[in-house]
């Protein structure tokens, strides 16, 4: 019965802790710039002037149907640049299939195949796949994305 108590006493002050994370949020600005210095790491989709930051997980069911509503939809390709950066959610283990998708000759290409058509592919990263992943994921970190999909529309 000690057992029990203190088991649920452990699970209710973990979910507790949980609950009471403090998400801080940057000014505009210092996002804008933290955004910028990834850009080149990022996958564009659409040519729309209006441009939008989307941190996704590519084995995310939340991120996969963003994805293919923003492929399958040309007035929203039309009228938005999306920049796309893969963040992994870690319960989630897409790891190598993020590193598949940077490492791919094509990586737009293989990101829809991976989260459109569901072709989910991995691979381990080299040092240049592994160098991106962390400039994204320290920039993710510093933003607090916490959720996928996660988007920031540039003014």
């Amino acid at each position: 019965m000690k057992r029990l108590i203190l088991t649920l006493s452990l699970i209710t002050g973990t979910v507790c802790a949980d609950e009471q994370k403090v998400h801080r949020h940057l000014s505009y600005p210092a996002s804008v710039t933290l955004l910028q210095s990834i850009e080149s790491d990022a996958i564009i989709l659409g040519k729309g002037k209006q441009k939008v930051y989307v941190f996704v997980d590519p084995l995310c069911p939340h991120s996969r149907k963003f994805i293919t509503m923003v492929s399958h939809n040309r007035t929203m390709l039309s009228k938005y640049r999306y920049a796309i950066f893969l963040y992994s959610i870690p319960r989630l283990k897409s790891t190598d299939v993020v590193s598949a998708v940077y490492m791919s000759p094509h990586p737009k290409d293989t990101l829809l195949q991976v989260m459109v058509e569901g072709k989910v592919r991995s691979a381990e990263g080299d040092e240049g796949t592994t160098e991106k992943i962390s400039r994204i994921n320290t920039i993710a970190e510093e933003m607090d994305v916490y959720k996928r999909p996660y988007l920031f529309i540039k003014k």
